[in-house]
């Protein structure tokens, strides 16, 4: 079989499950990043690794704490028919945010919310499951370092240069957490009992105005703690490379670019780009755009709560994004069905992709090394 790097964008309704598998089968390796609702792990996650007899991941990276990309990896490591060894795992939770490791934390310590009511919960089963814990960070949070190439990793030849978080979104969560804690009645590092997480009831709508009004709309940048805090990363195998944004903030994607060497007049030359929350309008800039030459731009959502694809954040993938792309949905959707339209697809000179018939959320994509 080939070697490759295939990226599986896994069904996760509204959030992220990304398989990443790399190297010629029955030798190939594999990262997984988020696991999308506790939905996933039961009916979309767990049976695809038993299918594929995946045991052992390299990397588990649960990139942030928002529901729709951690809820899944509770699931997951509660599991008791679990079979699955895991290498190393990244995950920034309560210490990490003050600066602190988590060899401070003992096996009883739990902390939670989406935050207070999600994220530091996952702490202490990491910890029951002796699951290496942030180790390349010695313990502490994964975040970008002073030096880029103190930002890069090597798994088994697959190269990793961390672009998010940093030290300062990393701080700027912390009166979100204690704030979500308060709420929840919680302290944080203070242990808790199990829950049942309430439902979102934002939704965003658009009306279908043209492309280039909806991309001349003025870029304002995601305001959300969380996201800023999301874990992305630019992935190389050989000549393959994939960015996975997760939820970042694109401001601080751009300077990971540009740290890079990526300029508007030399982009990074990009095989697949996930781009960041799911396609919003508020991470995804023109600046972001210009520094990449990108084949596949992926975005991961059932348009669930908040209708993304935001159409300002696809029209601007498409005014301003790289020439004849493909946009590659993992499901079908009335918040994507506006981008078929085959006069805007010639004129701007991109394509679709949506999955088989029967088989919303998955989408997967190789890459010859």
């Amino acid at each position: 079989m080939a070697d490759e790097l295939t990226v599986t964008m896994l069904p996760a309704k509204e959030g992220d499950c990304i398989h990443v598998a790399w190297g010629a089968a029955p030798e190939q390796k594999h990262l997984l990043i988020d696991a999308g609702r506790q939905w996933t792990w039961k009916h979309a996650l767990k049976p695809y690794l038993q299918e594929k007899g995946i045991t052992r991941l390299e990397l588990l990276v649960v990139s942030h704490v928002d529901r729709d990309h951690i809820d899944g990896v509770l699931a997951l490591i509660r599991d008791p028919e679990l079979d699955l060894e895991v290498k190393e795992i990244w995950f920034n939770t309560w210490d990490h945010l003050l600066g602190e490791s988590v060899s401070s934390l003992e096996e009883d310590d739990a902390i939670e919310h989406f935050g207070a009511k999600m994220g530091e919960k996952l702490g202490p089963q990491i910890l029951r499951r002796r699951w290496p814990w942030n180790r390349r960070f010695a313990g502490r949070a994964v975040e970008l370092s002073d030096m880029l190439t103190d930002s890069r990793f090597v798994l088994d030849e697959l190269c990793l240069t961390l672009l998010s978080p940093d030290r300062a979104r990393l701080e700027a969560l912390q009166p979100v957490w204690k704030k979500e804690c308060r709420k929840a009645g919680l302290t944080p590092g203070a242990k808790l009992e199990d829950y049942v997480p309430e439902e979102d009831d934002g939704l965003e709508s658009f009306g279908q105005p043209g492309v280039d009004e909806l991309a001349s709309e003025p870029f304002q940048e995601d305001g959300s703690a969380p996201n800023g805090t999301s874990i992305a990363f630019v992935l190389e195998y050989g000549d393959a490379r994939v960015l996975l944004a997760a939820d970042a903030h694109a401001d601080l994607l751009v300077q990971g670019l540009k740290a890079l060497g990526a300029t508007p007049e030399q982009p990074l030359r990009l095989d697949a780009f996930k781009i960041p929350h799911h396609g919003s309008k508020y991470n995804v800039s023109k600046e972001l755009l210009a520094l990449t030459d990108c084949r596949h731009y992926l975005v991961s959502t059932n348009g669930n709560y908040f209708h993304h694809p935001d159409q300002v954040a696809i029209a601007r993938l498409v005014k301003y994004g790289s020439e004849a792309a493909e946009l590659d949905f993992n499901y079908r959707s009335d918040s994507n069905a506006l981008w078929e339209n085959r006069r805007w697809q010639h004129q701007y000179s991109y394509s679709i992709r949506y999955p088989g018939s029967g088989e919303d959320g998955w989408l997967s994509l190789s890459f010859r090394r």
